[in-house]
């Protein structure tokens, strides 16, 4: 194995590149904002301070909380997070990083990195190292795992295994499920950022109080703001525990759910401002509670009937009546078999739908699990030691109408196949009226019509072709052998047919019994001199 030194460095270069410029674009907007708040405020320079304090900041966007006196900071700021796991994504693009050379190579110097940072802060750091190199090791795993998974030959292997291990409907389901998921999170954070909106947009007044009250210059609050943003993300998924009935608080101070909204002693921080009061309307608040169950109903229904999900369709009705009436006693066995065919597919259908809502539902309880707890944080060590969301009872709040949403959609539409089963089930064993016309549909051969006739059933019982006029009537009993070695029954009476040869047949009763048309042609008779018939031969019947 070649050591290709070309690679390690190219892993080490993902690294350098994405700290320096985070690091480094990070400092030059505290240091802006340090020096704008001391010429608004007065008091001495704070610039010098911009350089250990990016350095905190970075360690803080990476899970890594710090202590200054009596303030306590733990609470991730999720959008610099974010930033940062896009800045090494892009640089591994632009270096064409995806091996495990440069995977080890980059984790490696990214660690080294943040523990250099860690000597430079003039805070105190909350984690030990190990811990610290644990977060920042997760951190670039998860910023280089989104440009090297998806032509990971790790990963290209694996699939190949689970498809020669595992069915293509079990694939399909788990994906299916996994998507579903997917769909509901993102759905329930837009939710929570529309809301979070609205809470800024309706606490706008509040925020601009505080600001008097607090004395602060014009750019002191921008850049107030613009440093707000950086927990934008943690106060949107606050906003979909209080949206679904689960609430969060600010430690011992506030409290805010639906029903009620109580604070008292907040810092005057202008995100605190901003925080919603309870909703008065029982009828709004039932509503929003309902959201998630709406959501898996919606959802749930969508992925059962598209063609990319399971693709659910209802069963034909034709199969619907051969699973229970076998047509002709030759065809028996295969109109049979064809539905139940039809009855066995949509019941595998439903299985593995099933299966897929499970999957989903686990997805969708672990995906918000992890985005609870990763919102929350403290902002001191008594009062405020804990900020966010209980994780559990938000969970359940979230999970439980989700997953009654998705299995409520799986019943629903069992129950509509089902129903348009049994309603095209009856149809097809009804008996016509007299008057009506019948389709005489395709069968299997042996004395039966050709496909795609078309008779008439007369008000008298008399059977009558759309082309030829009344070929049977209601009279006499006639048992004859028909051509194709089947067998009339009685009251029955054979008759040719001129629509020509083929397989099919259906049963058509009024007052007559059971009809049987022969597919056989209409012979050619030879005419004397007087126009008169000399002899008549033929394989079928002749018209009496």
């Amino acid at each position: 194995m070649t050591m290709q030194p070309r690679r390690w460095l190219s892993g080490a270069g993902v690294a350098l590149a994405s700290a320096a410029i985070y690091s480094i674009a990070l400092g030059f907007f505290l240091a802006l904002m340090l020096l704008v708040i001391s010429m608004e405020e007065g008091g001495d320079n704070l610039s010098q301070l911009a350089i250990p304090l990016s350095e905190a900041i970075v360690l803080l966007s990476q899970g890594i909380g710090f202590e200054a006196g009596s303030i306590t900071l733990t609470i991730m700021p999720l959008l610099l997070t974010l930033l940062l796991i896009g800045l090494i994504r892009s640089f591994a693009v632009h270096f064409g990083a995806s091996s495990w050379q440069e995977y080890i190579a980059g984790a490696a110097v990214w660690m080294a990195i943040n523990a250099v940072f860690t000597q430079g802060v003039s805070v105190g750091l909350l984690d030990p190292t190990w811990k610290i190199c644990l977060k920042t090791y997760i951190v670039f795993t998860l910023g280089f795992a989104l440009n090297a998974a998806p032509a990971s030959q790790g990963l290209r292997r694996l699939t190949e295994l689970a498809r020669s291990r595992v069915s293509a409907p079990l694939r399909k389901a788990v994906a299916v499920g996994l998507k579903i998921g997917g769909l509901l999170i993102a759905l329930y954070l837009l939710f929570g950022l529309i809301t979070a909106a609205t809470w800024a947009v309706r606490g706008n007044g509040a925020i601009v109080r505080l600001f008097e009250l607090s004395g602060m210059q014009t750019g002191s609050r921008i850049f107030t703001v613009i440093c707000s943003l950086a927990w934008l993300p943690n106060i949107g998924i606050w906003a979909i525990s209080w949206l679904f009935g689960g609430g969060f608080a600010i430690g011992d101070l506030a409290t805010f759910t639906l029903w009620s909204g109580r604070a008292t002693g907040l810092p005057p921080l202008p995100v605190f401002a901003m925080l919603p009061e309870p909703v008065a309307s029982d009828a709004m608040r039932n509503i929003l509670v309902s959201i998630p169950l709406a959501c898996g109903l919606v959802v749930g229904i969508a992925a059962l009937v598209a063609s990319r999900g399971f693709a659910i369709r209802f069963i034909r009705g034709d199969d619907s009546a051969r699973a229970v009436d076998g047509g002709f006693a030759d065809g028996a066995a295969a109109d049979k078999a064809a539905g139940a065919s039809g009855w066995r597919q949509a019941a595998i259908q439903f299985a593995y739908a099933a299966g897929g809502f499970c999957v989903a539902s686990v997805a969708t309880s672990l995906g918000m699990t992890l985005l609870l707890a990763v919102s929350n944080g403290s902002l001191g060590r008594q009062r405020l030691g804990y900020i966010g969301v209980d994780v559990m009872a938000s969970t359940q709040r979230i999970g439980q109408p989700s997953v009654s949403g998705l299995f409520i959609a799986w019943l629903a539409v069992l129950i509509v196949v089902s129903a348009v089963f049994v309603v095209r089930l009856a149809l097809a064993r009804r008996l016509p009226a007299g008057g009506t016309a019948a389709r005489i549909i395709g069968g299997h051969s042996g004395g039966r019509v050709g496909d795609g006739f078309d008779i008439n059933v007369g008000d008298d019982g008399d059977i009558a072709d759309r082309g030829t006029g009344i070929i049977d009537d209601d009279t006499g009993d006639n048992t004859e052998n028909g051509p194709a070695g089947g067998k009339t029954g009685k009251g029955t009476r054979p008759v040719n047919s001129t629509l020509g040869s083929g397989a099919g047949a259906s049963f058509v009763s009024d007052k007559i019994s059971r009809r049987v048309i022969s597919s056989m042609t209409t012979p050619k008779e030879d005419h004397d001199d007087d126009n008169s018939a000399t002899d008549t031969t033929s394989p079928g019947f002749r018209l009496p």
